[in-house]
Protein backbone atom coordinates (compact mmCIF):
# COMPACT_ATOMS: atom_id res chain seq x y z
CA UNK A 1 0.00 0.00 0.00
CA UNK A 2 1.22 3.82 -0.47
CA UNK A 3 1.71 6.15 1.89
CA UNK A 4 -0.98 8.25 3.11
CA UNK A 5 -0.61 12.50 1.96
CA UNK A 6 -0.15 12.88 6.26
CA UNK A 7 2.61 10.40 6.46
CA UNK A 8 4.46 11.72 3.34
CA UNK A 9 3.97 15.62 4.67
CA UNK A 10 5.51 14.78 7.97
CA UNK A 11 8.61 13.53 6.70
CA UNK A 12 11.88 15.98 8.20
CA UNK A 13 12.51 18.60 5.78
CA UNK A 14 15.83 17.29 4.97
CA UNK A 15 14.54 14.12 3.33
CA UNK A 16 11.67 16.06 1.61
CA UNK A 17 14.70 18.17 -0.12
CA UNK A 18 16.66 15.66 -0.38
CA UNK A 19 13.76 13.58 -2.03
CA UNK A 20 13.23 16.79 -4.42
CA UNK A 21 16.87 17.26 -5.48
CA UNK A 22 16.15 13.66 -6.85
CA UNK A 23 13.70 14.27 -8.48
CA UNK A 24 15.15 17.27 -10.01
CA UNK A 25 18.15 15.58 -11.19
CA UNK A 26 16.38 12.98 -12.92
CA UNK A 27 13.88 15.87 -14.88
CA UNK A 28 16.08 18.55 -15.95
CA UNK A 29 19.09 15.78 -17.06
CA UNK A 30 16.29 13.89 -19.24
CA UNK A 31 14.43 17.09 -20.20
CA UNK A 32 16.69 20.31 -19.27
CA UNK A 33 15.98 23.53 -17.54
CA UNK A 34 13.27 24.68 -20.33
CA UNK A 35 11.40 21.54 -20.61
CA UNK A 36 10.61 20.90 -16.67
CA UNK A 37 8.17 22.74 -14.40
CA UNK A 38 8.35 23.10 -10.96
CA UNK A 39 4.62 22.30 -11.50
CA UNK A 40 6.34 18.47 -13.03
CA UNK A 41 8.69 18.12 -10.33
CA UNK A 42 6.27 19.15 -7.12
CA UNK A 43 3.85 16.35 -9.07
CA UNK A 44 5.94 14.18 -9.12
CA UNK A 45 7.44 14.40 -5.49
CA UNK A 46 3.78 14.29 -4.26
CA UNK A 47 3.43 17.89 -2.96
CA UNK A 48 1.98 20.96 -4.09
CA UNK A 49 3.86 23.68 -6.01
CA UNK A 50 3.69 26.33 -3.10
CA UNK A 51 5.25 22.98 -0.78
CA UNK A 52 8.09 23.08 -3.31
CA UNK A 53 8.82 26.61 -2.83
CA UNK A 54 8.93 26.47 0.42
CA UNK A 55 12.23 24.47 -0.09
CA UNK A 56 13.67 26.41 -2.87
CA UNK A 57 12.14 29.85 -4.07
CA UNK A 58 12.71 29.41 -7.62
CA UNK A 59 13.67 26.58 -10.40
CA UNK A 60 16.79 28.43 -10.88
CA UNK A 61 17.42 27.73 -6.75
CA UNK A 62 16.66 24.38 -7.69
CA UNK A 63 18.45 23.41 -10.22
CA UNK A 64 21.52 25.34 -9.08
CA UNK A 65 21.18 23.38 -5.83
CA UNK A 66 20.57 19.96 -7.89
CA UNK A 67 24.19 20.71 -9.83
CA UNK A 68 26.07 21.98 -6.30
CA UNK A 69 25.26 18.68 -4.84
CA UNK A 70 26.58 16.34 -7.78
CA UNK A 71 29.34 18.41 -7.24
CA UNK A 72 29.94 18.22 -3.72
CA UNK A 73 29.53 14.46 -3.97
CA UNK A 74 32.13 14.79 -6.76
CA UNK A 75 34.30 16.77 -4.63
CA UNK A 76 34.31 14.71 -1.67
CA UNK A 77 35.36 11.45 -4.09
CA UNK A 78 38.22 13.21 -5.37
CA UNK A 79 39.51 14.91 -1.81
CA UNK A 80 39.31 11.07 -0.23
CA UNK A 81 42.09 10.06 -2.91
CA UNK A 82 43.77 12.89 -4.49
CA UNK A 83 46.20 13.31 -1.48
CA UNK A 84 47.00 10.08 -1.24
CA UNK A 85 47.77 8.82 -4.82
CA UNK A 86 48.34 10.26 -8.13
CA UNK A 87 46.72 12.35 -10.21
CA UNK A 88 45.86 9.59 -13.13
CA UNK A 89 44.48 7.24 -10.72
CA UNK A 90 42.41 9.89 -8.35
CA UNK A 91 40.97 10.52 -12.14
CA UNK A 92 40.02 7.41 -13.20
CA UNK A 93 38.40 6.92 -9.70
CA UNK A 94 36.24 9.67 -10.43
CA UNK A 95 35.03 8.25 -13.79
CA UNK A 96 34.09 4.97 -12.08
CA UNK A 97 32.06 6.77 -9.38
CA UNK A 98 30.53 8.89 -12.12
CA UNK A 99 29.16 5.86 -13.83
CA UNK A 100 27.43 4.46 -11.05
CA UNK A 101 25.09 7.68 -11.10
CA UNK A 102 24.01 7.82 -14.44
CA UNK A 103 21.08 10.67 -13.72
CA UNK A 104 23.81 12.78 -11.80
CA UNK A 105 26.12 12.35 -14.89
CA UNK A 106 23.22 12.94 -17.32
CA UNK A 107 22.05 16.30 -15.52
CA UNK A 108 25.64 17.60 -16.27
CA UNK A 109 26.28 16.97 -19.33
CA UNK A 110 22.23 18.05 -20.27
CA UNK A 111 23.00 21.21 -17.89
CA UNK A 112 26.78 22.09 -19.16
CA UNK A 113 25.58 21.76 -22.83
CA UNK A 114 22.83 24.34 -22.17
CA UNK A 115 24.62 26.59 -20.25
CA UNK A 116 26.64 27.90 -22.93
CA UNK A 117 23.66 30.61 -23.80
CA UNK A 118 24.68 33.78 -21.34
CA UNK A 119 21.56 33.97 -20.44
CA UNK A 120 21.18 30.42 -18.90
CA UNK A 121 20.61 30.27 -15.31
CA UNK A 122 23.68 27.79 -14.56
CA UNK A 123 25.89 29.99 -16.82
CA UNK A 124 27.76 31.55 -14.53
CA UNK A 125 28.01 28.48 -12.69
CA UNK A 126 29.96 26.19 -15.16
CA UNK A 127 31.96 28.72 -16.35
CA UNK A 128 33.40 29.34 -13.11
CA UNK A 129 33.11 25.77 -12.05
CA UNK A 130 35.17 25.12 -15.24
CA UNK A 131 38.02 27.65 -13.91
CA UNK A 132 38.44 25.60 -10.76
CA UNK A 133 38.21 22.18 -11.39
CA UNK A 134 41.08 23.75 -14.40
CA UNK A 135 42.63 24.72 -11.76
CA UNK A 136 42.55 21.95 -8.93
CA UNK A 137 43.28 19.35 -11.74
CA UNK A 138 46.73 21.45 -13.19
CA UNK A 139 48.29 21.97 -9.53
CA UNK A 140 48.10 18.13 -9.12
CA UNK A 141 49.47 17.70 -12.92
CA UNK A 142 51.98 19.91 -12.13
CA UNK A 143 52.86 17.98 -8.44
CA UNK A 144 53.33 14.29 -10.27
CA UNK A 145 55.10 16.04 -13.10
CA UNK A 146 57.72 17.39 -10.90
CA UNK A 147 57.69 13.93 -8.95
CA UNK A 148 58.63 12.75 -12.18
CA UNK A 149 55.22 10.49 -12.57
CA UNK A 150 54.29 12.20 -15.51
CA UNK A 151 56.04 12.98 -18.68
CA UNK A 152 58.45 15.87 -18.21
CA UNK A 153 57.07 17.75 -21.20
CA UNK A 154 53.21 18.37 -19.95
CA UNK A 155 52.07 21.42 -19.69
CA UNK A 156 49.84 21.31 -16.10
CA UNK A 157 47.21 23.88 -17.56
CA UNK A 158 46.96 22.54 -20.79
CA UNK A 159 46.95 19.04 -19.71
CA UNK A 160 43.97 19.62 -17.26
CA UNK A 161 41.77 21.25 -19.58
CA UNK A 162 42.46 18.12 -21.94
CA UNK A 163 41.53 15.81 -19.37
CA UNK A 164 38.58 17.51 -18.74
CA UNK A 165 37.59 17.83 -22.53
CA UNK A 166 38.61 13.95 -22.30
CA UNK A 167 36.22 13.06 -19.48
CA UNK A 168 33.75 15.29 -20.40
CA UNK A 169 33.15 13.75 -23.89
CA UNK A 170 33.35 10.36 -22.67
CA UNK A 171 30.51 10.68 -20.47
CA UNK A 172 28.46 11.83 -23.70
CA UNK A 173 29.58 8.92 -25.52
CA UNK A 174 28.49 6.89 -22.76
CA UNK A 175 25.26 8.24 -22.31
CA UNK A 176 24.23 7.80 -25.41
CA UNK A 177 25.58 4.15 -25.93
CA UNK A 178 26.54 2.14 -22.83
CA UNK A 179 28.69 -0.20 -24.60
CA UNK A 180 31.24 2.78 -24.90
CA UNK A 181 33.73 1.40 -22.08
CA UNK A 182 34.59 5.43 -20.66
CA UNK A 183 36.75 4.36 -18.12
CA UNK A 184 38.46 1.97 -19.88
CA UNK A 185 39.09 4.55 -22.90
CA UNK A 186 40.05 6.94 -20.37
CA UNK A 187 42.67 4.51 -18.45
CA UNK A 188 44.28 3.92 -21.33
CA UNK A 189 44.56 7.87 -22.20
CA UNK A 190 46.03 8.65 -18.81
CA UNK A 191 48.41 5.59 -19.10
CA UNK A 192 50.13 7.91 -22.29
CA UNK A 193 50.98 10.92 -19.85
CA UNK A 194 53.01 8.69 -17.67
CA UNK A 195 56.33 8.15 -17.78
CA UNK A 196 56.94 4.41 -18.60
CA UNK A 197 59.52 4.30 -15.89
CA UNK A 198 56.99 5.09 -13.18
CA UNK A 199 54.60 3.09 -13.43
CA UNK A 200 52.08 5.68 -14.11
CA UNK A 201 49.75 3.96 -10.56
CA UNK A 202 47.29 1.38 -11.19
CA UNK A 203 45.25 3.56 -14.29
CA UNK A 204 43.28 0.25 -15.18
CA UNK A 205 40.00 -0.18 -14.54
Amino acid sequence: MGESSSVRNRRPPGVRREQILDVATEAFGNRGFRGVSLADIAATVGISQPGLLHHFRSKEELLIAALERRDEDSFRTMAGVFDGTTAVDAILALCLHNAEYPESMRLYAVTAAESIEPDHPAHEFFRKRYARVRSSVARRIERDRDAGLLLPELDPDETAAEIIAMMDGLQVQWLLDPSVDMCAIMAKYLRRLTRPESGGGEVAP
